[in-house]
């Protein structure tokens, strides 16, 4: 007697597949380990092998199905045997009973649009097409749900259009400037470079623009209604789009955050520039103020800085970068001065007026700055517009209160991303949609805390996850701590990107990593394999003894690793 080929389930949130297309035909011998057809699904596209041996007699499905998981999708038996119905064969193999072939019809993983006698328009609107939201969006699309994105912009949120993604094509150009500028150290000799700072940004609205039409695309291909427009849910169940009602089972809020603001005493006519605004900078400052010397302060100062803008940085607090490790943020202050930016710590904008054709700034400690450009990166503040009125439990802070499954007070209304205070970056509001979608309509119970990396794309890259040196000591934590130094490595030297380390917080006892944190070249791809170990709680012993490539920067994560546990080598 044959077997039923069915569709695999190839990782745990798998409900279904797309049979992308047939590597065998009906007729065709099968041998096991053959490839006989190509599966597409949520997360790639694999060839899928037989586990059987024999004819393949028959297809119930054609290319370009999607099928569920466990569903019986071909017959292999021997040559002129009749295919049984599948119910029948199933049980007759001993496998797990399969529906008949009349009923193996894809079904979506979700209930009906009718819920407790109400017809609904949506299984689920989300309200905000940032990273949370579109991400949400497909996910549950893909879980067989109805799906409508309300957005008041353009897709991709502030992260694709104003914030992470333009930002970097702008680090992008400022770095490249500053490789040409050293280009005599490589032994290269360049004449009459000139920046050309339209273009710069001409890349960076082109960048943009490519990236948002592939997220309009991806909406599209998973069959998401993009409703254009501002989104309020006006009560649960119920928004409003303009002059339109959406009625949803399901609503979710993803409508991120906006700039926030406290320089007071400006006077009337100076135009003070947000991160937001500062995408659309038709021409480069000679002199500029950035009033905040945090992640978007440091950023923006780094880039202008090496376009050749004056930068000053005015932060409130003793030191720039108060979230990141004591050390790293030392290194990078050092290394900010050095390039001519000034940093002044500890100091406050009290007020804001015009001094002939330039602005000045008068600060707390009595000194008066003149500028051509004011950028105030102080952080942002929730954007509740869409959910002010329907009273959500919110905390002392406003943002929004949430369970580890992204459920507010109303247990039909999820909120992701940075209305919930838990993270501020676009990967951590990507996984918050992912686990609430997944609640809704793939059966979800459980969610652990992920571990979260940052990067920071300051003139020398910085990326950390876990604890820093200062947390760990302050929960009583005696930690042991390495730093392994990029003058030591090879790679690096050959970059002539020496300045930075690697530092690795471990537990004295069991070498148990705490944290990772890395300044330095390429920090932003290294990380990801201290977030890795640290998520499948390997020890700093065990990091540390897996052989890593010669010559590779990650060798220096090694080194780190090695240091705090058996002793590095290199140093």
């Amino acid at each position: 007697m044959g077997n039923f080929v069915q569709m695999p389930k190839l990782g745990m949130t798998m409900t279904e597949g797309k049979i992308v297309r047939w590597l065998k035909r009906e007729g065709d011998f099968i041998a096991k380990g053959d490839y006989i057809f190509e599966v597409e699904t949520d997360k790639t596209t694999l060839e899928v092998d037989s586990l059987y041996e024999g004819v393949l007699l028959r297809w119930f499905y054609g290319e370009g199905d999607t099928v569920l998981c466990d569903t019986g999708i071909a017959y292999i038996g021997a040559a002129g045997e009749a295919v049984p119905e599948i119910a029948a064969a199933a049980g007759a193999s001993g496998q797990a009973a399969t529906p008949s072939v009349e009923s193996v019809a894809p079904q979506p993983a979700v209930q009906p649009l009718q819920a407790d006698g109400i017809a609904y328009d949506y299984d689920l609107a989300v309200i905000g097409g940032g990273p949370g939201g579109y991400v949400a969006a497909i996910r549950a699309a893909q879980l067989g749900a109805k799906i409508a994105l309300i957005e008041k912009g353009t897709v991709g949120g502030t992260c694709l259009n104003r914030g992470c993604i333009p930002t970097k094509a702008l680090y992008a150009s400022a770095k490249q400037w500053t490789k040409v500028k050293h280009a005599a150290d490589f032994g290269i000799r360049i004449t009459g470079a000139e920046l050309d700072f339209a273009a710069v940004m001409k890349r960076k609205d082109s960048i943009v623009k490519q990236l948002t039409g592939g997220v309009a695309r991806l909406l599209k291909k998973n069959n998401v209604d993009v409703i254009y427009g501002t989104g309020i849910l006006v009560k649960e169940h119920e928004i409003s789009v303009g002059d339109k009602t959406v009625t949803c089972r399901y609503a979710m809020l993803a409508t991120g955050g906006k700039p926030a603001s406290i320089l007071k005493n400006v006077e009337d006519d100076v135009p003070i520039y947000d991160t937001d605004k500062l995408m659309g900078l038709s021409v480069l400052p000679k002199t500029a103020i950035i009033v905040g010397g945090g992640i978007i302060g440091c950023e923006v100062g780094c880039i202008l800085n090496a376009f050749g803008t004056k930068v000053t940085i005015v932060e409130m607090l003793p030191t720039i970068l108060p979230m990141v490790d004591a050390d790293v943020s030392a290194l990078l202050a050092d290394r900010m001065t050095s390039g001519g930016i000034d940093i002044r710590t500890s100091v406050t904008a009290d007020a804001v007026k015009k001094s002939g054709g330039l602005y000045g700034v008068s600060l707390s400690d009595g000194s008066v700055l003149e500028c051509e450009l004011i950028l105030e990166a102080v952080g942002r503040k929730v954007d509740d517009q869409a959910f002010e009125a329907l009273g959500l439990k919110r905390s002392l802070k406003g943002f929004l209160i949430v369970d580890k499954l992204m459920r507010t007070s109303l247990d039909s209304v999820y909120a992701i991303g940075d209305i919930t205070g838990i993270s501020q970056l676009a990967h951590a509001a990507s996984e918050q949609g992912v686990v609430a979608a997944e609640r809704m309509f793939g059966g979800r119970t459980e969610a652990d805390e992920p571990l979260i990396p940052a990067c920071i794309f300051t003139d020398l890259e910085i990326a950390y996850v876990g604890q820093t040196e200062k947390q760990a000591r302050d929960k009583g934590i005696n930690p042991r701590v390495f730093k392994f130094p990029f003058s030591a490595n090879g790679k690096a030297l050959t970059l002539s990107e020496t300045e930075g380390f690697v530092k690795v917080v471990c537990d004295d006892r069991f070498s148990e990593i705490l944290g990772v944190h890395i300044i330095g070249p390429e920090a932003s791809t290294m990380i990801h394999e201290a977030v890795a170990v640290m998520s499948l709680e390997g020890t700093a012993k065990l990091a540390g003894a897996t052989v890593h490539a010669h010559p590779s920067l990650s060798e220096a994560l090694m080194e780190a690793f090695l240091g705090c546990s058996k002793g590095a080598i290199h140093i």
